[in-house]
């Protein structure tokens, strides 16, 4: 490999970050055209060199993926890329397991068949360590917390624990303190196994409400208050590296992931029995069914969807590269409370790209195919067969004949749906 001078190292340095944070960053700073003495910086260059390798080698190889189609799934494949640099920087150069802080994954950065009901929080912590906690349920319909050991979602890790919100006591106010450690502590406790790499914290919501949404935060015990100590090139040239490889893992797994668990296994349009997602290093009491939706000219997928007991569940959908659908100004999802139950104690779906006037209209916006994510949290054993859901296609002028009781919305009624979600988005992100 031919090295180049630390000066154009920094030049593409530059170069990402006016690309991932405006150009400001481009104008503020100017490349030296002096050539530095060599020091610690080749290090930190050749690891830089490396990241920048990744980033080509990825985008050849995302280019070339059958998720890679029209011109919508060819945007949403390099923002796939962007995203993908975007959680390497703050998980791998950002975080640190001594002095945490959670990183947010929302409708900013969206990735991995992410929930729009949810508020994920993801915090690198050091297995057998003690961690405090705290925070509050807000207008969550549940929290809960588990502790991954490597990287369950690549197949190179796996669920190392799992707190519960039965097994969380809250105060009155709806405030919450809990610790991680390797001996038992008092109150809400979460063993903090030796393999353990990351803490995963989600608020789950039923309701998009105006209401106080909750937070989420965490201390190494006994490092509050500590100062951190600088860290050296080298230090920095394992994280850029550390970056490189989440980035690559992270932008070649999830195409892959659909290709094969929802276009490779089963047939357009349907979806499949239940799932319990725990076996598989998901949360206790989770079950899932999905499917792969492609929809031709004035079709619709119609999904009905049975009333459960579980207390929570919802549809969505994601593009071809596993991202949640833009959420808050397009409803590409929906939970039982906020969707219309029909006459026969179900609930029915339309997933299309027109709104096709019925109450539960899930919007796929431009995207002609992606993925159907359906989710029961809170489920107690098992579901039973006649509350698995099921889909079919149709003509869409023909829904009103197929859904019992269709229940009609004008598009006022569209519009203030989307205002309030919007808005709920702005108070649960903070932004």
């Amino acid at each position: 490999m031919i090295r180049q001078h630390p000066s154009f190292a920094l030049t593409r340095l530059i170069a990402v970050a006016a690309l991932l944070f405006g150009t400001a960053c481009a104008q503020l700073t100017q490349p030296s055209t002096e050539a530095p003495a060599p020091g610690p910086d080749d290090e930190l260059s050749a690891a830089f060199d490396e990241l920048v390798e990744t980033l080509r080698a990825v985008e050849a190889d995302i280019r070339k993926s059958p998720s890679f189609g029209d011109e919508h799934e060819q945007v949403g494949g390099y923002r796939h890329i962007l995203r993908a640099i975007a959680k390497g920087m703050e998980a791998e150069i950002l975080q640190d397991a001594d002095y945490p802080y959670f990183r947010i994954l929302d409708w900013w950065l969206r990735e991995g068949g992410d929930n729009p009901d949810q508020r994920y929080a993801f915090t690198p912590i050091r297995g057998g360590e003690t961690y405090r906690v705290w925070g509050e349920l807000g207008s969550a319909t549940r929290v809960e917390f588990q502790i991954y050991a490597g990287r369950p979602w690549d197949g190179s890790g796996k669920s190392a624990g799992y707190l519960a919100f039965e097994d969380i006591e809250l105060a009155d106010d709806g405030s919450f303190e809990i610790f991680l450690a390797a001996e038992e502590q008092e109150g809400n406790w979460l063993p903090n196994p030796a393999e353990g790499t990351t803490l995963f914290a989600r608020h789950i919501y039923g309701e998009w409400s105006d209401e106080r949404t909750g937070e989420v935060h965490i201390d190494r015990v006994g490092y509050e208050g500590k100062r951190r100590p600088p860290e050296s090139a080298n230090e920095l040239a394992a994280r850029i590296r550390n970056a490189a490889v989440m980035f690559g893992t992270t932008a070649r797994t999830w195409p892959g992931f659909v290709a094969q668990r929802y276009v490779g296994a089963r047939e357009k349009n349907s979806v499949s029995a239940p799932y319990d997602t725990y076996a598989l290093g998901g949360a206790k009491g989770r079950w899932m069914s999905g499917g792969y939706f492609e929809l031709g000219e004035g079709q619709a997928l119609l999904i009905r969807m049975p009333a459960t007991n579980a207390r929570y569940q919802a549809l969505q959908l994601t593009d071809m590269w596993f991202a949640s659908l833009e959420h808050g100004n397009q409803v590409s999802s929906l939970t039982a409370e906020q969707s219309v139950l029909a006459e026969d104690g179900a609930y029915w779906y339309v997933i299309s790209n027109d709104d096709p006037g019925y109450a539960n209209w899930i919007d796929a916006g431009a995207l002609r195919r992606g993925t159907i994510l359906i989710r029961w949290d809170g489920v107690l054993g098992t579901l039973p067969s006649e509350q698995y859901p099921s889909a079919e296609t149709v003509a869409i002028e023909s829904l009103s004949e197929r859904i019992p009781g269709f229940s009609v919305v004008n598009p006022s009624e569209r519009e203030a749906a989307r205002a309030a979600r919007r808005r709920h988005l702005q108070r649960r992100s903070h932004r």
